[in-house]
């Protein structure tokens, strides 16, 4: 028994002190979950220190919180490694995969009064309760080479933590909100930047995070199934925007076929406009386009 206890020990040990480069065995990093009890990105070479609300300060070097691992591999495209940032991003066989305390990288009334990161609500804003913002360990595996599901698609309202990641590290949610309220009524608690934290304190966005995308082209993010979401407009190769919306140019999933700035050959993509479904603009639909990975917390 004590010579495997020991063999546990030197395994963990040897995983915890792995590089943030891309990971040629996923599968020994979720192991060290189990074997440690412990969460994968609960290291400093996975998501660096644990954010405490009282003391969360913006490191204006890395324009992430202070003490978050900003991390992209080398060998992620240069759409994702030159953009995406306040997470660790790695490649692992045919997926993407990106861990992150989900932390926000603008003030929030939800970080707390007796936080440096607090900030009050604007006027006709209301408090979710109780809610507050807390560190995470999201850990999302996304397909590189993502595929178009045009039959059978696997609609966003199913259960998962999280439908993507944003380019600053957080939580994409879907275009409904927790019952009974629609989201637009749930849009009353939106901090100053369009987010918010569920009970267990996933902050996330639904809608455009104004602190990335402001009713621009700007790159938002990528979902689960692989393919990018863009802010209200669309600037294609050629330099040319365009405000597509949903039956002029955008499918009811809230994505169509165009280059971008970041792809020169016409590729799928979403975007974030107006969805009858939740009452106001969200990031997606109530579908997939693609057939989504994996996200775990």
């Amino acid at each position: 028994m004590l010579a495997a206890s020991i063999s546990i020990v030197l395994f963990v040990l040897s995983l915890t002190n792995c590089n943030t480069k891309s990971d040629s065995d996923e599968e020994n990093l979720l192991l060290l979950a189990a074997v440690a009890s412990q969460r994968v990105c609960a290291n400093s070479a996975f998501t660096g220190t644990t954010v405490v609300n009282s003391t969360a300060t913006l490191d204006t070097n890395t324009d992430c919180i202070t003490g978050m691992t900003s991390s992209m591999s080398s060998d992620l495209p240069a759409w994702i490694r030159n953009n995406f940032k306040c997470a660790v991003g790695s490649v692992s066989g045919s997926n993407y995969v990106f861990r992150a305390q989900n932390i926000p990288n603008n003030k929030s009334y939800y970080f707390g009064s007796s936080s440096p990161m607090y900030e009050a609500l604007a006027p006709g804003q209301k408090s979710a309760g109780n809610n507050q913002i807390s560190s995470q360990c999201l850990v999302y595996s996304i397909p590189s080479s993502p595929t178009e599901k045009l039959t059978n698609k696997t609609g966003t309202q199913s259960g998962y933590v999280s439908v993507g990641i944003t380019v600053n590290g957080l939580a994409i949610f879907n275009n409904a909100a927790a019952a009974p309220d629609t989201l637009s009524t749930e849009a009353q608690t939106f901090d100053n930047y369009n987010g918010h934290p569920q009970s267990s304190g996933v902050y996330h966005h639904h809608s455009q995070p104004l602190n990335v995308s402001n009713n621009n082209s700007n790159l938002i993010g990528v979902l689960i199934d692989g393919f990018a979401v863009y802010g209200r407009d669309c600037t294609n190769a050629s330099n040319v925007t365009t405000t597509p919306t949903i039956g002029s140019g955008l499918d009811s999933n809230h994505g169509h076929t165009t280059t971008t700035q970041h792809f020169s050959s016409a590729t799928y993509h979403y975007h974030y406009t107006s969805d009858p479904t939740a009452g106001i603009p969200t990031l997606i639909g109530s579908y997939f386009h693609g057939t989504p990975g994996t996200v775990s917390n």
